[in-house]
Order: structure tokens, then sequence, then C-alpha cells
């Protein structure tokens, strides 16, 4: 994958503080976090292909990250990310919209692919109904590879990088993470119609 994770470089007045804890074990998460519910109207109407202020989209954004990076720093996370705000549609489906060659067909609106659905979703169904329409991770399906697959999301990522720059200069953290998407998650119900084999 051309996306590749980005990580600041632990400070050495975070890493005193580590060591003077007796060797602490370093606190963090993985993924995702719940986005507010103003910045979930945007990310639906820029994922549903509708209009809406860029300028005021930006600004809730911006924002929201610096929320998130605060709110993690307050409750002692040591290790702490952007919530993954920037990134539309969900955690893996948003770099579709940052990759050329895919084009989404027959869409359903019952949420996740089953190729995802595992023992937790099939045990919760109801729960992940609830969520996934409140997310906006319902129509995540139909994803046909059309045309060669190129990465397009520079001007997404670099926005991403700075709006999480920002929201951690001040926050008395260890260190930071940006996750990115692994190749085998991007569109695991994809249809392939461009490439011949798996060595093109």
């Amino acid at each position: 994958m051309p996306v590749k994770a980005v990580r600041k470089p632990i400070r050495k007045g975070a890493a005193r503080r580590s060591s003077s804890a007796g060797g602490r074990i370093l606190t963090t998460h993985v993924g995702s976090l719940v986005r507010p519910p103003r910045l979930r109207e945007f990310l639906a109407a820029e994922r549903d292909g509708q209009r809406y202020d860029d300028d005021a989209f930006q600004a809730c954004l911006h924002d929201s990250v610096a929320e998130v990076v605060e709110k993690q720093a307050e409750i002692g996370l040591d290790i702490v990310n952007d919530g993954e705000y920037g990134k539309t549609i969900s955690w893996s489906r948003y770099v579709l919209r940052r990759l050329s060659g895919f084009e989404q067909r027959g869409r359903s609106e019952t949420g996740m692919p089953a190729a995802v659905v595992g023992r937790d979703r099939r045990e919760f169904a109801e729960f992940y109904a609830d969520y996934d329409r409140s997310q906006g991770f319902s129509g995540m399906s139909g994803w046909v590879l059309t045309g060669p697959i190129r990465y397009t999301g520079h001007a997404e990522l670099q926005r991403d990088m700075e709006n999480f720059k920002a929201a951690a200069a001040g926050a008395k953290v260890t260190d930071l993470f940006m996750a990115a998407v692994a190749p085998a998650s991007v569109a695991p119900d994809r249809k392939d119609q461009y490439y011949k084999s798996d060595e093109d």
C-alpha cells in the first residue's frame, strides 16, 4: 500500500516520565473512535455525494480532532491518535476515496460486507445494526475494481496529518500514531474487472 503509518518520535521529556514511573507499561488503544454528531453529518454528506459547506466541514474536522486528542490525554492514555476522524465511510473503506480504480455498484444498506462479519457481529447483530446506521457504516458493499489502482489521496492525508499535529502540539502524551488500513481489508467483497491476475 502507498499509505504508511505516520509516527512522531517520543519526546525526551515524556520518555523520562515513563522511566521515573518505574517502567510503567504505556497505554494506548486501537483505532477508530466514535465521531461526534456534527462531524458525522458532514461525513455522511461527503460519502453520499451531497452538497455541504466545505469550510464548515474543515473547521468541524479540525476542532473534532483537537477535542478527541485532548480527551485521550485527559483520561490518561500515553499514545494517542486522531480518532481516525478524517476517514470517510469507515476505518477501512475510507481509502477507496483515496485510490483510483474503484467504483461502487449495487450498494446495499445492510452495513458491513459478509467477508468482514465476525463472531461479534453475528452474536450482537441487533447492536451492530443500530451502531452501523448511527455511524454511517451502511451502504459499504458493492465495490468493483474497474481501472488501475493508484493513490490519489495526498491532499486528504496531508490535511489529516496537519490537524493531528496541531491537536497534539500541547498535549501531555508520550507518543502519537496514525493508522492505515491493511490491503486485505480495503474491499474484501470487491469484484476485479480490470486486472487479469494477481501478478498484474
